[in-house]
């Protein structure tokens, strides 16, 4: 689960780097914008779900 947990952290990082690529451009593509950030959205909703199902795990 840490190994899945990690690699969505580093895949929304990515994300992340991609939209301040594309919005540092002179003309920023709104459509790639808004799709880069929807799925940055969706990695933060997956990381959070995982990290609540974690701590309601018992050790």
């Amino acid at each position: 689960m840490d190994q899945f947990l990690k690699s969505l952290r580093n895949r929304k990082a990515i994300v992340e780097a991609r939209i301040v690529e594309e919005q540092a451009r002179p003309a920023p593509d709104r459509f790639r914008l808004h799709t880069l950030k929807k799925l940055r959205l969706q990695f933060r909703e997956q990381i959070a779900f995982l990290e609540r199902a974690n701590r309601l795990l018992p050790i």
